[in-house]
């Protein structure tokens, strides 16, 4: 049986753990923005707090704990893309 696919947004200043992708078995939800917004938060230095929002498969979804210890942190989860994009286009932060 097939997981559901969740959605979840994480937001944080510093450089992006790229090693969460692997662990959580998640990927940029879009091409254009979250993998531009991923480069430039792994490979540059910190401009502010930047949203990026993911995709997994995997049943547990994000591990919000080790995201934390990354200084980053899971602020929603979901399982309906449009609604979490809506959501992060219309919060109070400006991300990169």
């Amino acid at each position: 049986m097939r997981n559901k696919r969740t959605y979840y947004v994480v937001e944080g200043s510093g450089s992006f753990p790229c090693d969460m992708l692997r662990y959580d078995h998640a990927w940029p939800h879009s091409e254009a923005h979250d993998s531009h917004a991923i480069e430039q938060a792994a490979f540059s230095e910190p401009k502010g707090m930047r949203r990026i929002m993911l995709a997994t498969d995997t049943a547990s979804g994000p591990n919000r704990d080790r995201w934390k210890s990354f200084t980053w942190r899971v602020v929603a989860v979901g399982s309906d893309p449009y609604a979490l994009e809506q959501w992060r286009t219309n919060s109070a932060y400006q991300y990169a």
